[in-house]
C-alpha cells in the first residue's frame, strides 16, 4: 500500500490535480492532526493487547486471540501495521486463533537496519509462528503482506495451509525502467516529507472509499507519529520494502502454489493496477494472479477500493467466512 506521498503522474493529470486541489480546499477546514503531540508505536490503537516476542533477535509486536479453533493469521500491508484489520481480528476471534503482527520496521516491532525484502518478511514470518507453536494457519495478506503471504507459501509451503489474498501485490509486472523510477522516487526519506494534507488526499483518493470514523482514526495515527523519532527507521523501511518487492516479484512462480487460495478485490481499487505505469482494470489483474495460481478463487467487491476488507468489512468477512467453510 504505497500510501505516504503518491505521485499524480497519471494520464489524465490534469484532472487528478484538479480533483486533488479542490480535495485540498476542502479538507483545510477538517481536523489538523498535526499540530497534536507526537504519539509513539505503543499509543497505536490495537484490537487486543499487544505481545512481544524475539524472533532473530528482532522484537516483533503481535496480537493472538488464544483459543483452541484453527489459527487466522493477517499480515497488513506496506506503511501499515495491525491495526489495519480492527474490522477482522474480533469478528473471526469468536471461532478462531487469530493472529496478526507488526512486520519489522512497521507499528510496534523494531525497526531493525534491514533489506526488508519479501523473502526476509516471509522468513521472519515464518520464525514468529514457529515460536508460537503454531505448525500451519491461513494467512491472510494485504496488499505488500499478500506478495509476501505468497512468498511464504512457496518458502515454507507446510506452514501455510490456506492461503487469502486482499488486494495483493505482485500480480503485476514492471520493466526495469518502471523500477528504477519507482526506486528513485521513494528514497529512505520520502514518507517523513508527506503533509497532513497529501496524505488525507490519498487516504481518501487513493487508499480508502470509504472514509469513516476507523480510518480518520488511521489518518490522525500516521500523521502524529511521523513527529515521533521512530518514524524515521520507517520511512527506511518503507523505500527498502518498495525495492524489495520489486526486486523479488512472485508473478512467474504463481503456478507452483499448491495451496487453497482465495483472492479479494475491491471494484474501485484506485492503486492497483499502478495508475502511472500498468493501467487497465483491476479485474484484470486479478483474472491474472486467479488464473496463474492453480484452483484459486476470486471474488470482487463492489464500489471497494485498495483496502478492501476495511471499505467492505461485512462483504469481505463473508468472503473469508464462506472460503474457510469450504475448504478445510
Amino acid at each position: 500500500m504505497w500510501f505516504d506521498h503518491v505521485t499524480w503522474s497519471i494520464s489524465d493529470s490534469a484532472v487528478a490535480a484538479a480533483r486533488a486541489s479542490l480535495l485540498l480546499g476542502v479538507f483545510a477546514c477538517l481536523p489538523r492532526y498535526s499540530s497534536l503531540p507526537a504519539i509513539g508505536p505503543d499509543d497505536i490503537l490495537t484490537p487486543l493487547p499487544v505481545q512481544h516476542m524475539d524472533v532473530r533477535g528482532l522484537d516483533i509486536a503481535y496480537v493472538d486471540s488464544g483459543g483452541e479453533g484453527p489459527a487466522l493469521v493477517f499480515i497488513h500491508g506496506l506503511s501499515s501495521y495491525m491495526g489495519f484489520w480492527e474490522y477482522q481480528i474480533p469478528y473471526f476471534a469468536k471461532d478462531f486463533r487469530v493472529l496478526a503482527l507488526d512486520l519489522p520496521g512497521y507499528g510496534a516491532s523494531g525497526r531493525p537496519d534491514a533489506s526488508y525484502h519479501p523473502p526476509w518478511f516471509a522468513d521472519v514470518v515464518d520464525d514468529w509462528l514457529g515460536g508460537l507453536g503454531i505448525p500451519s494457519a491461513t494467512v491472510i495478506g494485504h496488499s505488500m503482506g499478500g506478495q509476501i503471504a505468497m512468498t511464504l507459501a512457496l518458502a515454507h509451503p507446510a506452514r501455510v495451509a490456506r492461503l487469502v489474498l486482499s488486494a495483493p501485490a505482485g500480480f503485476e509486472r514492471f520493466g526495469p525502467g518502471e523500477a528504477r523510477w519507482m526506486r528513485e522516487f521513494w528514497t529512505e526519506t520520502r514518507a517523513l516529507e508527506a503533509r497532513e494534507d497529501e496524505l488525507r488526499v490519498t487516504f481518501s483518493t487513493m487508499v480508502f472509499n470509504r472514509m469513516d470514523q476507523g480510518t480518520e482514526r488511521l489518518l490522525e495515527e500516521r500523521v502524529r507519529i511521523q513527529q515521533h523519532a521512530a518514524f524515521a527507521a520507517t520511512s527506511v523501511a518503507v523505500s527498502r520494502s518498495i525495492a524489495g518487492m520489486l526486486d523479488h516479484p512472485v508473478l512467474d512462480q504463481l503456478p507452483e502454489l499448491d495451496v487453497p487460495t482465495l483472492i479479494v478485490f475491491g471494484t474501485d481499487d484506485h492503486m492497483i493496477p499502478n495508475p502511472v505505469f500498468t493501467g487497465g482494470t483491476t479485474l484484470r489483474v486479478a483474472e491474472r494472479g486467479r488464473d496463474a495460481i492453480p484452483g484459486a478463487n476470486l471474488v470482487m467487491i463492489p464500489g471497494a477500493g485498495h483496502t478492501v476488507h476495511h471499505d467492505a468489512p461485512d462483504q469481505f468477512n463473508d468472503a473469508l467466512s464462506n472460503f474457510l467453510r469450504m475448504v478445510r
